[in-house]
Formats: C-alpha cells, sequence, structure tokens
C-alpha cells in the first residue's frame, strides 16, 4: 500500500533507476543508453504519480472522510454531520454529536498523525482510527464559557469506522476521545 500512497518512494526509485543507468553509460559511453536511462526514469516517475493519484486506497478513503467530517463539522451543519458521517446504528455517538453541538460552535477543526487498521474480516468492514485533532471552539452559551474568540483544544480520538453502503467510511459507536490542557 505504501507504493499507492507516498509519492516520494517513487521519486526514490526514479532516482534509483537513473543513478543505475548513469553508471551504465559511464561504462559504455553510448548515446542511446543515456537515452534508455532518461525514458525509463521518467516512466517509473510517471507510473508513481498515476497509481498515487489514481488508486484509491482505503487510507485515502479515510482521510477524505475526515476532512469532510471536519469541513461539515465547521459548517456547523449536524445533520449533514448525522446523514454523511455517522452510522445509522451509532445512537450514542449520535446523541453526543447533538450534545456537543448544543454546547459549543467549532470554528476551525484539523487533524493531523493518522494511524489506520482497516479489517475486512467483518461485516461490513471495519477500521480502527486514531489521530490528534486540533479544535478551535466558542461557546454557544457566553455565561457558561464568557470568551468571545475561539478556544484552542488538542484533542487524542480513537474511533471505529465501519464501510457504509455507498463505500464511504461511517463512525460507529466505538469512540474514545481525550481532551488535553487547553494551550
Amino acid at each position: 500500500m505504501i507504493f499507492l500512497e507516498n509519492i516520494w518512494i517513487w521519486f526514490g526509485l526514479a532516482f534509483i533507476v537513473g543513478a543505475g543507468g548513469y553508471y551504465a553509460f559511464l561504462n559504455d559511453r553510448q548515446i542511446r543508453t543515456l537515452g534508455i536511462t532518461a525514458g525509463t526514469t521518467v516512466a517509473v516517475l510517471m507510473l508513481g504519480l498515476a497509481l498515487t493519484y489514481f488508486v484509491d486506497t482505503d487510507r485515502k478513503s479515510i482521510t477524505r472522510t475526515l476532512n469532510g467530517l471536519a469541513a461539515t463539522i465547521e459548517r456547523d451543519d449536524l445533520d449533514g454531520i448525522l446523514e454523511h458521517y455517522v452510522a445509522p446504528r451509532a445512537q450514542r455517538t449520535r446523541d453526543l454529536a447533538r450534545g456537543s453541538m448544543g454546547w459549543v460552535r467549532v470554528t476551525s477543526a484539523k487533524f493531523r498523525d493518522l494511524k489506520t487498521e482497516v479489517n475486512r474480516l467483518t461485516s461490513p468492514p471495519t477500521a480502527q482510527v486514531s489521530f490528534t485533532a486540533t479544535i478551535h471552539w466558542i461557546s454557544r452559551n457566553l455565561a457558561d464559557f464568557p470568551s468571545e474568540r475561539p478556544i484552542p483544544q488538542i484533542v487524542k480520538f480513537n474511533i471505529e469506522l465501519e464501510r457504509g453502503p455507498n463505500g464511504s467510511w461511517l463512525v460507529t459507536d466505538k469512540c474514545e476521545f481525550r481532551p488535553s490542557v487547553t494551550p
């Protein structure tokens, strides 16, 4: 999978092919060898670009799901969250989303350090996902938390996603998160 997700591997392979071909050129001094080296190097790089861009992997799909979820949270679209990103039978997660979105408004949500482990043996397939999110939020009730500026919070998430009927990933009730002290 790393060959389908990391373009730098292909740059490394292209460099190795180019260096090997150049070494062969230094030994035989044939322009044809240099031409073959250049063509092969470009072909390896183009193949790598095509594979990393066009082949969809579970990690890319999960990243797309998390980016979409973050954008929907930032738009303050509770119905969009529940309809497109939470599994229909994940009632605890749905209740948590309703309660949290009623209490705070998220102005920014970004994630990093994504780790995924997909299990295709379950029905539907599931993925254990962990990441760290940086969330900026404002309390909807300034009497509870008097601040008009967004408050940054770092939260570590461990969640389970399941493959939805249309191939998307949906959040299940197996969600754990640990907010850290606000920086």
